[in-house]
């Protein structure tokens, strides 16, 4: 097994610290996956880490309600 340790360098009430293990015999599509958990689990907005992470950008509730108000 391996790890992913993230370690947050200054002291607050958010997580400091998030472990994952992960199989040594992880795909690429898979360690993307892992990847994407761990920003959320950091307490990135999920709809933010979709668009980084994606190659078209996810529209957010705000978006999809204006893109049909405008027809």
């Amino acid at each position: 097994m391996d790890k992913i340790t993230y370690t947050r360098g200054t002291r607050s009430s958010e997580i400091q610290k998030v472990e994952l293990d992960i199989s040594e015999d992880m795909s690429l599509p898979e360690f993307k996956i892992v990847c994407k958990r761990l920003a959320c689990a950091l307490g990135y907005d999920s709809i933010r880490v979709e668009e980084t992470f994606e190659s078209r950008p996810v529209m957010s509730g705000t978006d999809k309600m204006k893109k049909i108000l405008k027809g």
